[in-house]
């Protein structure tokens, strides 16, 4: 009984390895887009491109201002006119490679304010406390429109895409950089396979050779 005790500890150390590297929490996925645009009764969209993994999170982060006429541009930060921003006319939107669309921003999440708020920073994030929308665009972390956890279990490899729209002209939106971070588990590599598939084969032989 000894001898089998012996025996079958490296097969199970080689299994056990193995599923701790299949359950293993990866390094976070990153990828920024930072190609300005303005958009005026028009819509355009950023490719964010992320390595492997099984997503079990995402949170984005963008950077955009809603002025009155004229817009602030590529180096601006405060709005210059002094009208109404009409805040209404954004939308946002994020499609995962396998083509799961989440709405971030819908037209009327918004209202508007006099002046515009200029250049903020949303962070687009499941767990924040407060849902994005209101009278007035402010910066920092709120729920989307939609749910983020519609990508969780999916895989984070390839082409994510960030829908940018502008729906009415003049008080154009100005885009300035997305961020998008993906947590979730490695993907297992052919050798922890290899492994998991050594550790039962052998444990299955060490049970055959025990019952004889």
């Amino acid at each position: 009984m000894q001898k089998l005790s012996s025996l079958l500890k490296p097969a199970a150390v080689a299994l056990g390895l193995s599923l701790s590297l299949m359950g293993a929490q990866a390094a976070p996925l990153t990828a920024t887009n930072s190609t300005f645009g303005s958009f005026d009764s028009s819509s355009g969209t950023r490719i964010l491109t992320l390595g492997a993994g099984t997503v079990s999170d995402v949170d984005i982060r963008i950077d955009f201002a809603k002025c009155d006429d004229p817009s602030i541009g590529a180096g601006g930060s405060a709005c210059t006119g002094l009208g109404f921003s009409f805040n209404r006319e954004i939308v946002f939107r994020l499609t995962s490679p396998l083509g799961t669309i989440v709405n971030l921003v819908n037209q009327d999440t918004y209202s508007g304010q006099t002046p515009g708020a200029g250049r903020v920073s949303i962070l687009f994030d499941d767990e924040a406390a407060t849902t994005v929308g209101g009278a007035f665009v402010l910066g920092g972390p709120f729920q989307p429109v939609g749910d983020l956890s519609d990508f969780d279990g999916q895989s984070a490899l390839g082409n994510w895409t960030l829908f940018i729209q502008d729906t009415v002209g003049a008080d154009r939106l100005d885009f300035f950089t997305a961020t998008i971070t993906v947590n979730g588990n490695d993907v297992p590599e052919p050798s922890s396979l290899a492994l998991i598939g050594l550790g039962l084969l052998g444990i299955g032989a060490l049970r055959k050779r025990s019952a004889r």
